[in-house]
């Protein structure tokens, strides 16, 4: 199972559904009554979900039962809208709703899409969390835009879905310093070395644990037919390196030239593992939800891409798997 200390899963599982699609829930959701779903390549077709969200989004909201949907243009920025009836909304990485029977639509590839509901009912929203929109504070902008439709934060449910992990979402040194200069000093922790930065770190002494981050099987018994079952890929975590003190440039090559490695030719070209994972659980929680209300998949994009889209493994014709929420209209 995934670091519990971390990130919690909030019951995410695989289940077939009567039309033949294999989709994702959350057991949080499910729990407060919230219409959502997360679909997988077993689905709506990843093409169409790209590039006619429109006529995927009401294939979905038929089978939850929704009257309608709305989505976005997603940008990577910082902008939430909000909606009271289908279509496009506009041009956002975050969009909330009060209207019941309206599913909204989130797309990804790779980006994290948080979905977050109300418990008492008032309103349901998403936010698009890619590096650029969590350093730019996609999902606080959310929670903030829900409170604006009368939804208290802690009355919250927040759950991200799956998408690139903490072990796979290797960045530029160019994305630590732009979520230290927005988000606080305190992004630093969200960031672990990648590449030669590992050998020299291992070098120096700084040999890590094992860290699982994907739950061992998603499915509550055997996983329909042509889809595997998941499985941890067991890789390593690495401590946050330090920013002054004895981890200089100069250590890390000599580090990576005794192991034999090629030399990084200048600070700025270092490789990070960025944890977007953590860095929106912060996020929410800064926002003011309840830690114990806040729930990730666990399922990294990357080591599944057999099961989800991913634009990392698979490049620009990559397809999008929808992650959609929404309010039954009341009887």
């Amino acid at each position: 199972m995934i670091d519990a200390g971390a990130h919690s899963d909030g019951g995410f599982r695989l289940e077939g559904l009567a039309n033949g699609w294999v989709v994702g829930r959350f057991a949080a959701l499910e729990e407060i009554g919230v219409a959502h779903l997360v679909t997988t390549r077993q689905g709506p077709d990843g093409q169409q979900i790209r590039h006619e969200p429109a006529a995927a989004g009401r294939e979905i909201a038929r089978v939850l039962g929704l009257d309608d949907v709305a989505f976005l243009e997603q940008v990577h920025g910082g902008e939430v809208l909000v909606c009271e009836r289908g279509g496009c909304a506009g041009f956002a990485d975050g969009l909330v709703t009060a209207t019941r029977g309206l599913m909204l639509m989130g797309k990804s590839g790779d980006c994290p899409v948080v979905l977050i509901a109300d418990r008492r009912g008032r309103a349901v929203g998403f936010a698009h969390a890619s590096w650029r929109a969590t350093v730019a504070g996609i999902t606080p902008a959310v929670v903030r835009r829900m409170a604006g439709l009368g939804c208290d934060s802690g009355d919250l449910v927040a759950c991200i879905c799956p998408s690139a992990g903490p072990e796979c979402y290797e960045v530029g040194d160019e994305v630590r310093v732009a979520a230290i200069q927005k988000i606080g000093p305190h992004a630093e922790m969200f960031f672990r070395p990648a590449g030669w930065q590992r050998q020299a770190h291992r070098a120096f002494g700084a040999e890590p644990p094992v860290r699982r981050v994907a739950p061992p099987n998603l499915f509550d018994g055997a996983p329909p037919t042509g889809l595997a079952q998941s499985r941890p890929h067991g890789q390593t975590s690495l401590p946050v390196p330090p920013t002054t003190g004895p981890f200089q440039a100069g250590q890390m090559r000599q580090a990576q030239l005794a192991d034999g490695a090629r030399p990084d030719p200048a600070p700025h070209s270092a490789k990070y593992l960025f944890d977007l994972w953590h860095a929106n659980t912060d996020a929410l929680t800064r926002a003011g939800l309840n830690a114990k209300s806040i729930h990730t998949a666990g399922v990294c994009t990357l080591c599944r891409n057999d099961l989800f889209p991913s634009h990392r493994r698979e490049g620009a014709a990559c397809g999008r798997f929808a992650a959609v929420i929404g309010w039954p209209a009341r009887l």
